[in-house]
């Protein structure tokens, strides 16, 4: 193979003879030199610098395009997602505390220990609120002896009442028939006036009474479940995944004050993935979306999950933008991929990715994401666009797209099946390319090889 090497903008460049666009330059220089051999020889010199000039002119002004590589439209299954990370975490968490304030004198249960609901946890010492149970017994055994009193206390004042209204109505007719003086009806009728009054106030003093002892009654029912709450037990079943105390550690009761957390039960069977969506993404997001998610401590295996909750407000980021909550509700049935020999394999804090898929659209014509750009149209509106291989040139051809995944876009409208379409490189078609540049379709491998 013939070759000639030569400098131009300070490159070195080769050319190959054989190449088409070449065959015309080499065979007018081969004539040049042919003829030098017939002319005069004082013109020779002159003639073989003018065929050296043409070739270079030739040679170095012939154009190819810009190298390309070029795909075909096909119909294939394109499935959208959308891309989050977050963390595992219980749906079935309760926080234990306690609502007295005391020492705690036993601790039932250990770290990692599996509970049912009412399972005895740990105890408080008891002796204050014994005590102030004892005190309410006694109370109320006051108040009740008190009660007592004041109702055969009611009782006799209601007997004499009634003996005084008996009287009374004697004194009355007696007055009327002139039996008796005014004098002495008149202290009668203020005796029974101060009987009555005495009446009265014993029906008060029983009802006070019966009120003390219902009190009374009360202290007694606050001091038992005082009492009770020395002991505190499981709300719940679950693992013991947090235990923030220790025997002889004195606490403090929710009905002072927040009170200490104690513990912490967690029920693994039902477990979410909480994960932070942008806003330009939480649209395409609809409620039993199936997602596959990926946890750092599980490299390389998938959970199967599925959107729970949507969230109607955002979350303040720090940077201030908005990102949306959506929880995801792992299938339990879906974990024994995971191959672990952990008794709980998925624990509350994990970080992961997950894949949430939003849409999905069967045997559909598509072209790879990249040869998708934008370009401005007559009247300057922005477009979607893919650049046409036809004979050696790229043509501008705007397209509707629709939904996409990580390597393929939907084409809606403007290309049919089997459309070569300019797939690289993609700086190409993002910037340079524009409608009828020429170019050269080559080989994925032969894309950056030197001429």
């Amino acid at each position: 193979m013939s070759c000639l090497s030569f400098v131009t903008d300070n490159n070195w460049r080769a050319y190959n003879f054989t190449k088409p666009d070449l065959i015309w330059p080499v065979s007018f220089t081969l004539f040049v030199f042919f003829m030098n051999t017939l002319i005069n020889p004082s013109k020779r010199l002159q003639m073989a610098v003018l065929g050296l000039c043409f070739l270079l002119t030739q040679c170095g002004g012939g154009n190819e395009g810009s190298k390309v590589l070029v795909d075909e439209t096909n119909h294939r299954s394109i499935t959208e997602k959308v891309s989050v990370s977050g963390t595992i975490e219980a749906l079935d968490s309760r926080v234990v505390s306690a609502e007295n304030s005391g020492r705690i004198t036993s601790i039932h249960v250990a770290l990692g220990q599996q509970v049912d609901s009412g399972d005895l946890l740990l105890s408080i010492d008891a002796e204050l609120y014994t005590n102030n149970l004892d005190l309410a017994k006694t109370n109320l055994n006051q108040r009740r002896a008190g009660l007592s009193r004041a109702q055969a206390y009611q009782s006799q004042a209601e007997a004499a009442w009634r003996l005084s209204e008996e009287q009374l109505n004697v004194q009355v007719n007696a007055y009327e028939k002139g039996l008796i003086s005014q004098t002495e009806f008149d202290a009668f009728q203020s005796n029974h006036i101060r009987i009555q009054g005495e009446y009265e106030s014993s029906k008060h003093a029983a009802d006070e009474a019966r009120y003390l002892v219902r009190a009374a009654e009360n202290s007694i029912n606050d001091a038992k479940n005082g009492l009770a709450r020395t002991s505190i037990y499981a709300p719940a079943g679950g693992v013991i995944t947090e235990l923030n105390v220790h025997e002889g550690e004195t606490i403090v009761g929710t009905a002072q004050m927040q009170g200490s957390s104690l513990l912490t039960i967690t029920n693994f069977d039902t477990l979410l993935f909480r994960a932070e969506v942008s806003e330009s993404d939480i649209p395409r997001i609809h409620l039993d979306d199936s997602a596959k998610i990926v946890l750092d401590a599980y490299p390389g295996k998938t959970i199967f999950a599925k959107v729970w909750q949507l969230p109607l407000s955002p979350k303040q980021g720090i940077d201030l933008s908005n990102q949306f909550e959506v929880v995801l509700m792992v299938s339990p049935e879906r974990l024994t991929g995971l191959e672990t020999s952990q008794e709980i394999p998925l624990r509350p804090g994990m970080r992961g990715n997950a894949s949430v898929f939003t849409n999905r659209v069967e045997d559909v014509l598509s072209v790879p994401l990249q040869c998708v750009t934008v370009r401005p149209n007559d009247e300057g509106v922005i477009e979607d666009v893919v650049f046409v291989y036809t004979n050696g040139k790229a043509a501008i051809q705007p397209v509707v797209t629709g939904i996409q995944d990580e390597q393929y876009i939907e084409i809606v409208a403007g290309l049919e099946e089997g459309s070569s379409i300019i797939s690289g490189p993609y700086d190409a078609i993002a910037n340079t390319l524009e409608n009828n540049s020429d170019v050269l379709r080559v080989k994925e491998e032969e894309l950056f090889q030197e001429e």
